[in-house]
């Protein structure tokens, strides 16, 4: 919402330099992003140097063509002689210009005096978009008769002004007005609130309203009012300049005075409104209803747009007319030979126009401000003051009467704010007058009470203020959000994490110290990636969960693999000459269910390219293939307490031969693979790519028992070696075993450290060097417990027929 300053003083003035007035209304929670100036600048007096002048005389330049020389009266003794090449110069006109030493709007350095082929040219005559009042370039501003030439432009037309850029939240529909937010500089400052005239124009049209228009509002459920009034003789025309500069500085484009209008008050009060060619009505009559399946209406941009029954449009007798609360056909739209002028101001189904919107791709001012709910009672404060401008400034008459088809609805009950919650919630005192004060700038009636107050709530903030705890955080944020002290909360509790939550943190450490890096990637993609993946025709994956209203068909509907997203990523990577490496994700898939609603999955995805390799053997990497997938998945299952088995696996994305299926707890654990080299091309990736998706619900199902931890840190190990001679057909693993069988349970680990074959142990026999770790998770342990169980260590080994060596 862009609110010019000299519009908002119209209503208060807190007398506030606009960058204090910014912080004031930031720090209430009406967030001020950018204060922008705008015109002509007003430093160093150099709005003294724009004057009007009137035009005596306009001769043709005696070196060129399309240029004249001009003599214009500045209120001087001797008129200033000015060259200007616009087509639309002519003795009698009264324009504005700028001296020598003005500075223009975007200039860098003032105006000088300059020689313009040959004359001396003391002066500018300029158009509206040199001085920043609009567009219009086409040829010199000629003001309207009155003042004299000399008289300040400044005081004819405004030349500068300073906008403050808000943002609105979603709940302050309010706001999106500059009355709206003049409520809010009152609230705030304390500076005096000038009352809207709201007083309708003398009604002298010919006949009555119902003479002219007939209303017929077939879904008062998606349309609880709609107000109509007509108008005759009205003079389509350019809008005055005071209206055009208010329009451009909040962002609107000036069309004509008619439509201007409705644009003024919409900003204004907050109400949109539309105004039809009552002449191109068919049958001057007016349907509010359901749009008609497949129902096509060409909107005022020239593009045809297809309706449906879940939207609302505003119809003749033939055909709609208005997309309801969005958007008008040209067929109805107010143009130079339109004399009869029927005006709408309804309130709409705030869902209904924001499906219609979305569905639509169609977003407007006026459907920007009913998707979020107007009340009932804004429509005829909003029509009142449209045409009373639309008699003065267009010369209209308005005809007596106004259709006004409205659902009536029970006012807002009031609330009630007991004083001592106040400083309870908010932390800090604040006395019972003060808060009734505070309530009552934000034009809340209050009846105060000694234990409480009750307040009835504006039909501006109905919707927004409703329980005791809204009228708090008003009292809170208007009195000042920064004397409200900082306080954490108590912990009452200590959080922890569910088994999916902490499986999830310590395979995505794993992977990370694994080499791999995390990606994120999207949830809405493309239909066709079904197709990329070679799935048949029937395959249950090609079952989607779809989009109401996607943002492109890029995103049109929920993943049911992670695979495409990661391969689209190997790909940037690749376009970025990052030929090697891996990634992976945690996330979920979307699968629908009978009831409209999804089943939603968690997966690990991991994908390697290029030539890769653990962390740490870098040096020596390998091309990404079937076995080092199969090894990563394999790694990360075991994180998860779950040592699956290698099964066959066939699908269709995958390399038809260099792919796995992890199998644990009776069903599949994940699968690890080669991707099939066209589902690559589809991708625009280069190979070799392997894949990992592990099933982590399926892994947690697989995991046997609660894993037990023993604290091996906090007391010494003690270590012995033994040097064996055994036939060197005796399995390795035979020994450690039986070493670990005979030792338990203070042997927790046997290792083999060295091996040797040579004529100091005999032919047929090798040497074999065992480490045994001994430790109690209790205590130390003596040198005797250690000796009895080396002791029956060696025992076991002689049994397998290994000896000491000497």
């Amino acid at each position: 919402m862009r609110v010019p300053l000299s519009w908002l003083r119209d209503h208060v003035d807190p007398g506030l330099a606009p960058e204090d007035l910014a912080r004031r209304l930031s720090g209430s929670g009406t967030l001020v992003e950018a204060v922008h100036v705008l015109g002509v600048p007003a430093a160093g007096g150099n709005l003294d140097n724009f004057r009007v002048g009137r035009v005596i005389s306009a001769e043709q330049h005696p070196n060129a063509d399309r240029l004249r020389v001009c003599s214009v009266d500045l209120g001087g003794d001797t008129p200033a002689g000015i060259v200007c090449g616009a087509p639309n110069v002519a003795a009698g006109l009264d324009v504005a210009v700028a001296l020598p030493g003005a500075l223009l709007p975007g200039a860098e350095k003032p105006l000088g005096v300059a020689k313009l082929r040959g004359v001396e040219s003391r002066g500018m005559i300029l158009s509206a978009r040199e001085l920043g009042l609009g567009d219009d370039h086409s040829g010199i501003m000629e003001l309207p008769g009155g003042p004299a030439p000399g008289t300040p432009l400044a005081d004819v037309l405004p030349l500068g002004d300073t906008v403050l850029e808000l943002e609105i939240t979603s709940n302050r529909p309010d706001c999106l007005a500059v009355y709206g937010v003049a409520r809010e500089v009152h609230a705030v400052t304390g500076a005096p609130l000038g009352p809207l005239d709201e007083s309708d124009p003398p009604a002298e049209g010919p006949g009555e309203v119902s003479d002219h228009a007939v209303l017929d509002v077939r879904a008062p459920d998606l349309c609880p009012r709609y107000m109509a009034r007509v108008f005759t003789e009205a003079r389509v025309g350019p809008s005055p300049d005071w209206l055009r500069a208010r329009l451009e500085a909040a962002g609107m484009r000036s069309i004509s005075n008619v439509v201007d209008v409705t644009n003024y008050v919409m900003l204004l009060t907050g109400q949109p409104l539309h105004a039809f060619d009552l002449d191109n009505v068919a049958g001057g009559t007016i349907v509010v209803r359901r749009a008609g399946e497949g129902e096509r209406i060409t909107t005022l941009d020239g593009q045809e747009r297809v309706l449906d029954p879940s939207m609302l449009a505003i119809c003749d007798a033939e055909r709609p007319a208005v997309i309801a609360g969005i958007f008008g056909a040209e067929f109805a739209e107010v143009s130079d030979g339109t004399t009869r002028v029927l005006l709408e101001a309804a309130s709409f189904d705030g869902p209904t126009i924001l499906d219609t919107s979305l569905a639509l791709g169609l977003r407007t001012e006026s459907s920007g401000r009913f998707e979020k709910g107007l009340p009932r009672a804004l429509p005829p404060r909003a029509m009142s003051i449209a045409s009373r401008m639309l008699v003065e400034l267009c010369g209209a008459r308005m005809v007596p009467g106004t259709l006004d088809a409205l659902v009536p609805e029970d006012p807002p009950p009031p609330v009630t704010m007991r004083h001592a919650r106040v400083p309870a919630i908010l932390g800090v005192e604040v006395p019972p007058a003060e808060s009734q004060a505070i309530l009552e700038r934000l034009g809340i009636e209050v009846e105060p009470g000694a234990e409480a107050l009750t307040a009835t709530i504006p039909f501006e903030r109905a919707s927004d203020l409703t329980r005791e705890i809204d009228l708090i955080e008003e009292v809170g944020r208007i009195r000042g959000l920064d004397d409200i002290p900082v306080a954490l909360p108590r912990v009452v509790g200590r959080g922890r994490l569910t088994p999916a939550q902490a499986l999830q943190r310590r395979l995505a450490r794993l992977a990370a110290d694994l080499g791999l890096s995390e990606a994120i990637t999207y949830r809405q993609v493309p239909e066709s990636d079904g197709d990329a993946l070679r799935l048949a025709a029937d395959d249950p994956r090609r079952d989607l969960v779809r989009m109401d209203h996607p943002m492109s068909a890029e995103m049109a509907v929920m993943r049911r693999s992670m695979l495409p997203g990661l391969l689209r990523a190997v790909a940037r990577n690749q376009s970025h000459q990052r030929t090697d490496g891996g990634l992976f994700e945690i996330g979920r898939t979307y699968a629908p269910r009978p009831d409209g609603l999804a089943d939603e999955r968690t997966w690990l995805a991991a994908v390697q390219f290029g030539r890769v390799g653990p962390a740490g053997w870098r040096d020596t990497p390998r091309p990404a293939d079937v076995h080092a997938a199969t090894g990563l998945a394999m790694t990360l299952a075991a994180a998860a307490g779950v040592r699956p088995e290698v099964a066959p696996n066939s699908a269709p994305y995958f390399h038809p031969v260099r792919q796995a299926r992890l199998v644990a707890g009776g069903g599949p654990v994940g699968w690890a693979a080669e991707v099939h080299p066209l589902v690559l091309r589809e991708f625009g990736v280069t190979g070799p790519v392997a894949a990992v998706v592990l099933d982590l619900a399926a892994l947690l199902d697989a995991r046997e028992g609660t894993p037990r931890y023993e604290d091996l840190l906090t007391v010494p190990v003690s270590t012995r070696d033994l040097a064996l001679v055994v036939a060197e057909d005796v399995p390795s693993a035979d020994l450690v075993g039986a070493a670990r069988a005979a030792g338990a349970p203070l042997v927790r680990d046997v290792t083999v450290f060295d091996r040797y074959a040579g004529e100091q142990v005999g032919e047929g026999h090798v040497s074999l060097a065992l480490r045994l770790h001994l430790a109690d998770p209790g205590r130390t342990l003596t040198d005797e417990e250690i000796e009895a169980a080396v002791a029956r260590v060696r025992d076991a080994l002689d049994g397998r027929g290994a000896r000491l060596r000497a």
